[in-house]
């Protein structure tokens, strides 16, 4: 398989009509970067779940994904005619040749039934086993209910929809359709195309799913007006900007433009040095069917028969891929206490994940890349702990039992009204009860909490930070935070105010997970 083969041409491609109308003025330029495979191509989305960008393909022999350089297939042998992604993991397959819905998991490669009645067409609504296709063609993700799809039952003339949860089949509407085949969404309507004719399903409030033609009506290549003009067999459709769209013309083997916002069809002209050509002696459209997918706001892939063509805006830039950033491989720590790491995904879900090393999906802009870190357990604990300093002889703490005693109590009177400081933000840690540290005239007192930090923060959260202050203040036996020790004269002593002027500090105070180290303050290691 000969991947790229770049021929020295460069072709210009601009859709021409209306001269006075600037938003019909399209330019690329045709890069004949051909990624030439051995199957008939059907469909082609951005993949997302494992690129760096690449794109997934469907074809009469099964799925694949490729970067341009690399194919790697995902199937065994199947004639895959559509596909939708319903998330970055899961894809819902159209087995054309045994008229099915399948959905293949990504991580497992397992691939099960999802709906219809795998081998049987016909045309009837149910379950698994009761409801039927009869060629099905395309399938999207319905925008207005996540949780099923729309499919394209061709040869039945309808719109189905397919629960993704229970594989349930249902006929949404079945007028208005002949040979139906690509779908687009277009804002809440939802653009089909019918062999010679475009037509739009809308869901209106009152319930009612209505279909009628929006462009083309009858066999025919004549451009004109949207109800004017013909083609003779078209399958698919892309946007290009708002209200215009691209669409493939195969029995006429062109590319055709629709602007909505005249009402016009154009044609989509291909210059060769000085000369428009809108036949397939410039760009080979085959009679079958031409895939079509844009990336970005400059780049359009157009897949014609068993090769892949890239239509390049006058801004875009060369090759295949547009390259992710390398995320590299970032270290993220398991907070101290836990045994799992809660990842929030970019989809607004969450999973929990145990050490070890991970590659997940990270959009990027207008992609969605590979992001690879390692989850590994913290070597320090930060604990958020309060804490006050005060100046007193060190030498009299330990004057005699008495001493420590009256000290322990007095800390511990501290901690019990710290803990209603603490609010529904923490609790003061069982694990830890408050010491002290007394070196040069200074004791440091800190009470721990239960919240705890791994290595990589260093700072307590400013807004919790700023409600435990606020609880500290509203209790007026802490504004000073004294302490009684035992044959100091006076033997009150009331904190030193910190850089706050804050007699109670909110701090991480930080040890070594594995208790036979010893933690390098000056450093921040374990050693």
């Amino acid at each position: 398989m000969k991947l790229w083969n770049i021929i020295s041409m460069l072709l210009a491609l601009a859709s021409y009509g209306n001269a006075q109308s600037s938003s019909s003025k399209l330019t690329y330029v045709l890069d004949y970067n051909s990624l030439n495979l051995s199957s008939i191509i059907h469909h082609m989305d951005v993949d997302r779940y494992l690129y760096n960008f690449q794109i997934l393909i469907s074809t009469d022999t099964g799925l694949i994904t490729t970067n341009g350089n690399n194919i790697w297939a995902l199937t065994p042998s199947m004639d895959i005619h559509g596909f939708a992604q319903i998330n970055a993991t899961h894809v819902v397959l159209i087995d054309g040749r045994h008229h099915c819905l399948r959905m293949l998991d990504r991580v497992t490669s397992h691939i099960v039934v999802l709906a219809g009645t795998c081998g049987t067409p016909g045309y009837s609504d149910g379950l698994i086993g009761t409801g039927k296709f009869h060629n099905p063609n395309s399938v999207v993700v319905d925008t207005r209910n996540s949780g099923q799809v729309l499919v394209t039952d061709s040869a039945n003339n309808a719109l189905r929809s397919v629960s993704i949860s229970t594989g349930e089949v249902r006929t949404v509407i079945d007028s208005g359709f002949e040979l139906p085949q690509g779908l687009l969404w277009a804002g809440d309507h939802l653009l089909v195309t019918n062999n010679v004719y475009i037509s739009s399903v809308r869901w209106l409030d009152n319930g009612t799913v209505v279909n009628y033609i929006v462009a083309f009506s009858r066999p025919g290549d004549v451009y004109g007006t949207t109800d004017e003009s013909k083609v003779r067999r078209s399958s698919n459709l892309v946007r290009l900007r708002e209200k215009m769209f691209l669409v493939d013309d195969t029995g006429s083997r062109k590319l055709k433009l629709v602007d909505f916002n005249e009402g016009r069809v154009k044609p989509f002209c291909i210059y060769q040095e000085d000369d428009c050509t809108t036949n397939s002696s410039a760009l080979p459209i085959p009679a079958i069917k031409a895939p079509m997918l844009k990336v970005g706001d400059e780049t359009i892939y157009v897949a014609l028969a068993t090769s892949v063509y890239k239509l390049k805006g006058e801004s875009s830039e060369s090759g295949f891929p547009v390259e992710c950033p390398d995320s590299g491989n970032a270290t993220i720590y398991i907070i101290p206490g836990r045994r799992k790491l809660t990842f929030s995904l970019d989809n607004g879900l969450t999973i929990d994940l145990s050490e070890g090393h991970y590659t997940l999906p990270k959009d990027d802009g207008p992609l969605l890349c590979k992001e690879h870190f390692n989850v590994m357990k913290s070597p320090i604990v930060r604990r958020l702990s309060f804490k006050s300093v005060y100046e007193v002889r060190c030498n009299l703490l330990e004057y005699d039992s008495d001493t420590r005693i009256v000290l322990r109590n007095t800390l511990l009177h501290r901690r019990s009204q710290l803990l209603t400081a603490c609010g529904e933000d923490c609790t003061m840690s069982n694990n830890m009860m408050p010491f002290s540290e007394c070196t040069d005239g200074q004791l440091t007192v800190y009470w721990p909490t239960d919240v705890m930090f791994p290595i990589d923060v260093h700072q307590p959260p400013t807004e919790l930070v700023n409600r435990l202050e606020q609880r500290i203040e509203a209790i007026d036996s802490m504004i000073n935070m004294e302490i009684f020790i035992l044959y100091h004269s006076p033997p009150v002593i009331a904190a030193a105010k910190g850089p706050n002027n804050k007699a109670v500090q909110v701090t991480l105070y930080s040890a070594c997970a594995n208790n036979r180290k010893s933690y390098d303050v000056e450093r921040d290691v374990c050693v």
